[in-house]
């Protein structure tokens, strides 16, 4: 029997949703900041008004995504704005924890200008580094393990990009009642419940 070593994936999908309207929620609150340490990732990151419509209706074209293509169990239990302005780029960071087990991380393109930065992914498996680079473009939701190592090339336009990103999980309490793994092995490669 055929047993893989490593399998780790990530998907892309494409969403119709209003993303005037998501974006200027976004930019009217560009200041209130996640973090206010500079060497903290959540310094990047912009609270999101999730109760504003427009942005209500993401996260459940995101959980619907998530929950069909991935596990029907899965339920995002946070999420951010990323305002990459001019010249800026994203820290090389993941969404591990050590507190809960593996899941999927999120990130859906409201604002996508040219030469705005591609999402990359990067990690060491068997000795070998793999890098994956994933071009954003308006409307598409990349789906990939919550620890995977990631960042966000520089912008190079004289825009600003702006995407909403999240994590999902199974609820601890629902771990033991799992009796189908559906695709989410596909994503996270392994199950620590």
């Amino acid at each position: 029997m055929f047993k893989p070593l490593l399998l780790l994936g990530h998907s892309e999908h494409k969403l119709s949703m209003d993303n005037d309207a998501i974006n200027d929620a976004i930019m009217s609150r560009k200041d209130i900041r996640l973090s206010e340490s500079e060497n903290h990732t959540f310094q990047e990151d912009t609270y999101l008004p999730k109760k504003v419509p427009a942005i209500a209706e993401l996260l459940v074209a995101v959980d619907k995504v998530i929950q069909k293509e991935v596990h029907p169990q899965l339920k995002t239990f946070n999420e951010w704005a990323h305002i990459l302005f001019p010249k800026e780029s994203t820290m090389f960071h993941s969404h591990k924890a050590t507190d809960r087990p593996p899941g999927i991380s999120w990130v859906y393109y409201s604002k996508v200008p040219k030469d705005s930065g591609p999402l990359v992914f990067t990690f060491e498996a068997c000795a070998n580094r793999t890098i994956t680079e994933v071009e954003p473009e308006v409307g598409k939701l990349v789906l990939f393990p919550d620890f995977i190592p990631h960042f966000t090339k520089k912008n190079n336009s004289n825009e600003v990009r702006i995407s909403v990103s999240g994590n999902s999980m199974i609820p601890t309490d629902e771990l033991n009642s799992i009796d189908d793994m559906h695709n989410l092995l596909n994503y996270i490669g392994i199950f620590t419940g």
